[in-house]
């Protein structure tokens, strides 16, 4: 049974800013050389922390950023985000600059798209984590009354949903959606049921940026999750999914925004349409330690292509979570071969982190980017530092190089901390 376009999804704006480029074209460019972004900490992040490599954005310039890339954005738009941004931290600044960049990209703000059918969901969890900490370290223990007099606001992630759907007039149902790693597939499948159920007609999601912190840093470390020993010296090549010497995720920083809308409405504006989005769907693994459970995956990866009606031998690709932990990748491996069967052995699989590094909140929003450019332009960016094969992991990692590739189906897997499994589904343009 067919549906009609008020019932059908489309990726109509999309928006990048992270150490792989700050832009749609430069992201791109990144992904299909396999140029890493990943380096060593540019910020103070003190000797006694472990971590010293990571997708640093800590000097990060607005105002350079939109002399840039935000050179065709309205005037009143930019004054408008300059304003509304002067004082943000910098998690706040740079999700913007991409929930901006993607709803510019969407030919928006459009007169057709009431502003109160519009909504918003911004994909968040402990956004503004140094902004505390700097806070506490510098000015709480000694002067208390010279910490940042607006910090109680600043610090919650409703500053940033709130500061975006201002500077673009967006007055629909706006809210934040929490998962760890999984929290932009989330919003992704929250903004699909606030279409689904007419609540709007477009919604911008915008994946959280994370600003890194020392402290979170250190107990990533000391929990064995990051990589922290074995490549500072080369930190291009530590994130490196799939391979036998992975040691860890490398935290960074940067967020991506999709706008989507219904397909009803992006054709009655005349605007561009980028991919479908088919379905989605999450579960949980009801524990809380963090490990993947291949059980979990499964039932969320099944949902998402039960809602997208999608059979295994459908999918032409997969844009793997793959944070380049040891047991995580050879979890989700298994976990596409059980979904998949032996179609799993034909397709590309890939890791957009293997590139920019593991953007935690923002991840699944990012990857499910890289994801629609990719389909768009027929080519399978690399996972890089594929150097030495793991017996355990014998798919098709895509590795090192780019190829030309065919997607009509893709889906995008994130997972996160506290057993949350969420998966995307999506299509070529109808």
């Amino acid at each position: 049974m067919s549906l009609d376009d008020s019932k059908r999804f489309v990726v109509t704006g999309m928006g990048t800013v992270t150490v792989a480029g700050e832009s749609l074209k430069q992201f791109w460019s990144s992904l299909v050389e396999g140029r890493s972004g990943i380096t060593r900490w540019k910020k103070a992040m003190g000797e006694a922390c472990y971590s010293k490599i990571g997708g640093d954005m800590s000097d990060f310039d607005l105002e350079a950023h939109l002399a840039r890339v935000g050179a065709s954005y309205p005037g009143r738009l930019i004054e408008r985000t300059k304003k509304m941004l002067r004082v943000t931290p910098l998690s706040g600044r740079l999700t913007a600059a991409a929930s901006v960049q993607a709803c510019v990209d969407a030919g928006l703000p459009d007169s057709r798209i009431p502003p109160e059918r519009f909504g918003h969901v911004l994909a968040a969890d402990d956004m503004s984590s140094n902004y505390v900490v700097e806070n506490t370290l510098t000015y709480f223990h000694e002067e208390p009354d010279y910490i940042e007099p607006l910090m109680s606001i600043y610090r919650m992630q409703t500053d940033t949903l709130g500061a975006i759907s201002e500077i673009l007039d967006l007055k629909g149902s706006s809210f934040t959606v929490g998962g760890a790693c999984a929290s932009g597939n989330l919003a992704i499948m929250a903004g699909l049921d606030l279409l689904r159920l007419d609540r709007v007609e477009a919604v911008l999601v915008s994946g959280g940026a994370v600003e890194a912190d020392p402290v979170s840093a250190h107990s990533w470390a000391m929990a064995d999750a990051i990589s922290y020993k074995a490549f500072n010296d080369q930190p291009a090549k530590a994130s490196r999914p799939f391979d036998a010497n992975r040691e860890g995720f490398v935290p960074s920083e940067g967020s991506g925004a999709l706008v989507i809308e219904t397909l009803a409405r992006a054709r009655s504006r005349g605007a561009r349409v980028y991919a479908e989005v088919l379905g989605a769907a999450s579960s949980s693994d009801a524990s809380r330690l963090p490990k993947r459970e291949h059980e979990g995956q499964v039932r969320a990866i099944r949902a998402a292509m039960r809602e997208a009606r999608v059979a295994p031998e459908s999918v032409d690709y997969v844009n793997a979570h793959a944070t380049s932990t040891p047991l995580g990748d050879v979890v989700e491996v298994t976990s596409l071969k059980e979904v998949l069967g032996e179609h799993a052995r034909r397709i590309p699989i890939n890791s957009t982190k293997s590139i920019v590094g593991h953007l935690l909140t923002a991840a699944g929003v990012v990857e499910l980017v890289a994801t629609v450019l990719q389909m768009e332009r027929r080519i399978v960016h690399p996972t890089i530092n594929q150097e030495t094969s793991d017996p355990e992991l014998d798919l098709d990692f895509v590795p090192n190089r780019a190829r030309e590739h065919e997607i009509r189906c893709a889906i995008s897997n994130s997972f996160g901390f506290g057993g949350m499994n969420a998966c995307v589904v999506v299509g070529r343009a109808p």
